[in-house]
């Protein structure tokens, strides 16, 4: 338990430690670069002089009064520009309000009704009741688009995983709990290994069909990993006996979340893979060695055993008549 909290202490630290040096560099004045601006719940305001690169905002408000060089996505809430997009203003879920002094270059795509102002200038089209399509957010959330792919398909895979095999993932969470740094050794060694029999495959005649089955099944593997992860951090803040369900879900969104910083993103979902894989390879190990014992079941005796004898209740006193036969016997004989 020791080498657990250990563990946890180090990851945790690692994160607190890089999460704030991104943060920093976002901020930054010196860069060159515009920063995307990727907000889960909450408000992203684009102040008059500042220039950003993206801007996402799965639920909340987007205000755009300074200058954005690529699109500006929200999932579920409101718009407001007065500024200048260069790339198209798409509200999933809401409604888009375009000032006098505003300017987009790409097209302007509202579910509910789009407000624009005298003197607000779009380069594009212009709709408002909008019935998105499941390609159609797809396309427009651009580089934010594989994380949202990724990580919702983990979701969907934990979930399965749970209702398939509870106990596996159970005995996946022990093994990450109680042997973090063999978990770690063991996924490095698969996380390598397993494209590389793919590759090796792949260049012979007689396992070609294995390799060419094994390369494109690595993101699953993968992913299945990472879901073992989460819901080992799950299991860390929510313990048993509580919702499994639950303890996967609060893992998955600490994760997700982290990994919604860019950088940090690819990071996260290596280690977790990593971690997650070697935890499942040292538990799928350790079950060999342990078969069920069923109730009831004969088995072989050691030899050179002694069978235990059973004496039956009728047995247990001397019958009277072969005791007094015995005696007359014996008196007979003196």
């Amino acid at each position: 338990m020791q080498r657990t909290r250990t563990a946890i202490a180090l990851m945790l630290g690692g994160l607190f430690l890089v999460v704030p040096a991104l943060a920093s560099a976002q901020t930054d004045p010196t860069d060159a670069e515009p920063r995307d601006q990727i907000v889960l719940s909450g408000d992203v305001q684009v102040r008059r002089g500042q220039e950003v690169g993206e801007v996402v905002v799965l639920r909340g408000t987007a205000t755009v009064a300074g200058v954005v060089r690529g699109d500006v996505v929200v999932l579920d809430g409101p718009i407001d520009v007065t500024g200048q997009v260069s790339g198209s203003v798409v509200s999933v879920g809401g409604s888009v309000a375009l000032g006098p002094s505003s300017r987009v270059l790409g097209n302007v795509l509202a579910h509910d009704r789009v407000i624009a102002a005298p003197g607000a200038r779009v380069d594009g089209d212009v709709r408002q009741g909008v019935t998105f399509t499941f390609r159609t957010p797809i396309e427009a959330l651009g580089e934010f688009a594989p994380w949202l792919a990724v990580w919702f398909s983990v979701l969907a895979l934990g979930l399965l995983l749970l209702l398939l095999g509870p106990r596996s993932v159970d005995a996946v969470a022990v093994v990450a709990h109680g042997s973090p740094w063999v978990s770690v050794g063991w996924g490095s060694i698969a996380f390598v290994a397993l494209p590389l029999a793919g590759v090796i495959g792949v260049f012979t005649l007689v396992w070609l069909p294995l390799g060419l089955g094994l390369l494109l099944s690595l993101f699953l593997l993968y992913s299945v990993g990472l879901a073992w992860s989460a819901f080992a951090l799950g299991r860390v803040l929510w313990h048993e006996p509580r919702s499994r369900a639950l303890a996967f879900v609060i893992g998955w969104a600490i994760l997700a979340a982290v990994a919604a910083i860019p950088i940090v993103g690819g990071v996260i979902w290596v280690a977790g893979a990593v971690f997650g894989l070697g935890a499942g390879i040292v538990a799928i190990w350790r079950a060999r060695g342990t078969a069920p014992r069923q109730p009831g079941a004969g088995g072989r005796h050691r030899q050179g055993g002694k069978m235990p004898v059973v004496i039956p209740e009728t047995a247990s006193e001397p019958q009277p008549m072969i005791a007094e036969r015995e005696m007359g016997q014996e008196g007979a004989g003196l």
